[in-house]
């Protein structure tokens, strides 16, 4: 990628991010791009990404432009089959990965000895993302603040879900075993495997769920 190129892309990354950033706010990167890599351009953006979102202050509004509307994606009406549900440990078996299912009896609840809980949706094909719904489950237990992690692909890395200015992002949670909390994503992701990674919690790691977004194509 020669620099002309390379500028053309920078300044076409630079209109999409600045996109719903406050008018004061809109010119606020000037300057050479990232030194490009043509075996790695995805890598590239990413650099160009990072430069600008340190360089333009400012909270971006939610963008949902993959979908019309959001919809739920299968955790509660059991479109999401129970093998596709994972999870890093299960207090019993009465509260198995299967079950963290929004509105469902029970629910799913790690162990007591896990320190690094998690609990995985495969959603088996590319699907946008824009947030979550949990609830407490189990007797009294209830997470409190929590991360999303996914990935594009299943053989990717996976990647956390960030705030406004690039940081990942910690999401309040529940405050009882019942009310619903959603939590809208700053900028919905597509993805194929969605992680909840309990961070705080209340009693037990332990949650029903459901993922908001559309499906593609």
């Amino acid at each position: 990628m020669n620099g002309a190129a390379a500028l053309v892309l920078m300044l076409s990354a630079m209109a999409v991010l600045l996109v719903g950033v406050e008018s004061q706010q809109r010119v606020c990167y000037s300057g050479p791009p990232p030194e490009p890599d043509p075996d790695n351009p995805d890598d590239w953006m990413k650099q160009v990404m990072q430069e600008i979102r340190k360089r333009c202050p400012g909270r971006r509004q939610p963008t949902l432009a993959e979908c019309s509307s959001l919809q739920p994606l299968g955790m509660e009406d059991g479109t999401i089959q129970d093998d596709h549900i994972t999870a890093s440990s299960i207090w019993s078996t009465t509260y198995p990965a299967r079950k963290a299912r929004l509105n469902i009896d029970n629910g799913w609840a790690a162990s007591s000895d896990d320190a690094n809980p998690w609990i995985e949706v495969d959603l088996f094909q590319s699907t946008v993302v824009s947030g979550v719904t949990t609830q407490g489950a189990g007797r009294g237990s209830h997470v409190t603040a929590y991360k999303v992690a996914y990935k594009k692909q299943p053989s990717s890395d996976r990647e956390h879900v960030t705030d406004g200015n690039g940081n990942i992002k910690v999401f309040i949670g529940n405050t009882d075993r019942n009310t619903p909390v959603t939590n809208l994503f700053d900028e919905s992701v597509v993805a194929t495997v969605v992680r909840i990674e309990p961070t705080e919690r209340y009693a037990n790691a332990a949650l029903r769920l459901e993922l908001l977004g559309c499906r593609r194509g």
